[in-house]
């Protein structure tokens, strides 16, 4: 299956995969060959990927994910199937600075517990800060856990 990750910046990903592993809103979806047509929205997370034994790792931001048949296939090979990803924001968790990510987690986690105000759109770009802070974290520790 081919899976297209990318970010009003450019494409960030585009791999033929055996399988992805994305943060949907109410969860983790699995994808694999075959896979239902499906649209979901994906909170901040990791993104994971793999093909043999190769695996990829990336930390997303809020976004998209569709599942559809590739329109060049053939109508009875499930197997070419697209994954298309559309999300605000991605980096390779090789690429996280772990040290500003979790600069940012902690200062969102201060300003969370201060807050006094109304749980608006201001809140919840709080919420978002620091959902994406936590996400470059677990996807760095994913691709090379620390000891």
């Amino acid at each position: 299956m081919k899976l297209s990750l990318t970010t009003p910046r450019g494409a960030l990903v585009d791999a033929d995969v055996d399988e992805v592993t994305a943060p949907g809103e109410i969860g983790e979806l699995g994808v694999l060959p075959g896979h239902v047509p499906l649209m979901t929205t994906l909170r901040p997370g990791v993104l994971s990927y793999k093909k043999g034994e190769h695996q990829g790792v990336v930390a997303v931001g809020e976004g998209f994910l569709q599942v559809a048949p590739d329109p060049r296939a053939d109508a009875n090979n499930t197997g070419n199937d697209r994954v298309l990803v559309l999300v605000d924001e991605a980096v390779a968790a090789g690429d996280v600075d772990r040290e500003a990510a979790a600069r940012e987690l902690a200062d969102a986690d201060r300003e969370l517990t201060a807050w006094k105000g109304e749980l608006d759109g201001a809140h919840q770009a709080l919420i978002l800060r620091r959902g994406w802070a936590q996400a470059r974290l677990d996807a760095a520790n994913r691709a090379a856990p620390t000891h």
